[in-house]
């Protein structure tokens, strides 16, 4: 009788560690900085859908956001930022600039281009669009892309190791890098807060 008691007294006491290490695991995630680029998503797929539809995303939004979130933890790059970088590079999927749909972030095409429509890549597909940003953004990184990557891969990867580091947060997107606009990671963090009231 005593050992079933100290048998059941140890499994009680695992479960009670086991139940802290994992409260200590979300606390961690939660006091990281919202701006990493790297890790697991701060706003569940719920909440970025609920914040895209009350801000009147397209449906290059909405029917990229759950491929997002399958994509991108495969290369460990947190899926609602990438999200908040599409809203923002494509005008929640207005597509007022040069490029069009499906490229998420105004990805050009590889070697020396100007700025003119013809010189960004056309993803044919929702999923060949958020791979292709995916993949961008893992040469920013230095993760491996997924599949075959497009040809600006290349040459960002070349970039940005030639600059000595890779990035890991939204500060680091602007400063023609990622792109010339000093408030790009403001707007950023600004849809990014706003996933987080939703």
């Amino acid at each position: 009788m005593k050992r079933i008691g100290l048998v059941l007294l140890a499994a009680f006491l695992a479960l009670g560690l086991a139940s802290h290490v994992q409260a200590e695991t979300v606390q961690k995630a939660a006091m990281r900085d919202p701006g990493e680029i790297l890790g697991g998503a701060r706003h569940s797929q719920a909440k970025v859908e609920r914040y895209a539809r009350r801000m009147g995303s397209t449906r290059y939004i909405m029917r990229t956001i759950p491929i997002y979130y399958k994509l991108a933890p495969q290369r460990n790059i947190a899926p609602d930022v990438l999200v908040a970088q599409a809203m923002v590079e494509t005008g929640y999927g207005r597509y007022g600039g040069d490029s069009k749909p499906w490229n998420m972030a105004g990805i050009k095409k590889g070697g020396n281009v100007g700025d003119a429509p013809r010189d960004f890549e056309r993803p044919a597909t929702p999923y060949a669009g958020v791979r292709m940003h995916v993949n961008h953004m893992a040469a920013y990184t230095g993760k491996s892309p997924i599949g075959k990557p497009h040809d600006r891969f290349y040459d960002a990867r070349a970039a940005q190791k030639a600059r000595g580091y890779w990035i890991r947060n939204i500060g680091q997107l602007g400063g023609g890098i990622w792109a010339t606009d000093s408030t790009y990671d403001d707007k950023i963090r600004r849809i990014l807060y706003g996933m987080s009231r939703a």
